[in-house]
């Protein structure tokens, strides 16, 4: 069983080792998507998947950029498809920015390309190395989902620890 001081010293190999960036890494963002999206769409985009349809002020704020901007933004977007714009039905001078079914795609697209990318780099590895990679990915994600349950005062969601079992 490691002491604290190994566990903290794995724990900094793992951070370094998972979060490790090479500006090569860089171009495969540009592949991923066929429309060659900004950022900034993207942004928008990955924010109305995230909140669900937000008002043009809203989504001003989230991107920090003023409503005139954001206006531009969300025309562009509007006019490839991938967002459009609806009154409120509670009342009808609200405006929301929804994605649209083309715009929800975006991310199967990227979704596809990922796991194409994931793939050549898996195929390099021996079954060996991927059945203990899938035993580590498996326990990051069942940690992640106790993280998850548990709300920002670290009680589980609700309130006892049975949430995260």
């Amino acid at each position: 069983m490691p002491d604290s001081a190994d566990r903290s010293s794995l724990q900094q190999e793992l951070l370094d080792v998972m979060t490790a960036w090479s500006p090569r890494d860089r171009g495969i963002f540009k592949t991923w998507h066929r429309d060659a999206l900004s950022m900034v769409h993207l942004f928008v985009l990955i924010t109305l998947e995230a909140d669900g349809p937000l008002s043009m002020s809203r989504l001003a704020e989230a991107m920090d950029v003023s409503d005139a901007s954001a206006t531009g933004i969300v025309d562009r977007l509007e006019k490839r498809g991938l967002v459009e714009r609806r009154h409120g039905t509670g009342d009808r001078r609200q405006v929301l920015v929804h994605s649209t079914e083309a715009g929800g795609r975006v991310f199967a697209d990227i979704n596809v390309h990922r796991r194409a990318a994931l793939s050549s780099v898996l195929a390099e590895l021996t079954e060996d190395e991927m059945a203990a990679l899938l035993i580590g990915m498996r326990a990051i994600q069942a940690a992640r989902g106790r993280v998850l349950a548990r709300g920002p005062d670290g009680a589980t969601a609700r309130g006892d620890e049975s949430a995260t079992e």
